[in-house]
């Protein structure tokens, strides 16, 4: 039974010999070596792998036409962008915008940037206690009790506010990333 893992990267989108990129179709030479106890991957232009030390030889040796990685997918909601529009709304803590901050808010904790510590209630209001991860300050939101049927309008209120921020990208459908029971939950003081 093989019990040791091995940590392989993947390919170099430069070679690492010239340290030049590698352009799009450009013929690339791969080879695997042992090294001080691991794997390691080489990725060469046609130049460096003619010119490279014949006499040390590759575990493993392959070639392959280079193909640049695609761009990662845009997020429907960037962190930052939503992160910031809360920190400016917490800020200027208008009633108006309570249901946005706490759509917001649960947006973030799903994206693992808010952690909930606790729930407290204060006069007669239910309030999350967040932690900012990264941060590690302390964020106080009001849960506003909200109803699954007013989540459209809120949706469209976010939606506006982050286009008046001067965010172009779709707000997309907040109801797939939020669990039902955060909306239909009423407010109380269980965590």
């Amino acid at each position: 039974m093989l019990t040791q893992e091995w940590n392989i990267q993947s390919r170099a989108l430069l070679c690492a010999a010239s340290g030049r990129t590698f352009d799009k179709g450009e013929r690339v030479f791969s080879a695997l070596y042992w090294r001080e106890g691991q794997y390691v991957r080489v990725d060469l232009n046609a130049d460096s792998w003619q010119a490279r030390n014949e006499n040390i030889e590759p575990l493993s040796a392959w070639q392959t036409d280079f193909v640049p990685p695609a761009p990662p997918p845009p997020e429907t909601l960037k962190k930052d962008d939503a992160e910031s529009l809360l920190r400016r709304l917490i800020a200027e803590n208008a009633p108006a915008t309570r249901n946005a901050r706490y759509i917001l808010a649960l947006m973030l904790e799903r994206k693992k940037v808010l952690r909930q510590i606790e729930r407290q209630r204060a006069e007669g209001v239910s309030v999350l206690v967040y932690e900012h991860v990264p941060s590690g300050e302390v964020w106080l939101i009001e849960d506003p009790g909200l109803k699954l049927g007013e989540l459209k309008s809120v949706q469209d209120e976010v939606a506006h506010l982050l286009s008046e921020a001067g965010e172009t990208s779709e707000l997309g459908t907040i109801s797939p990333e939020l669990p039902v029971e955060a909306i239909t939950e009423p407010a109380g003081d269980q965590p």
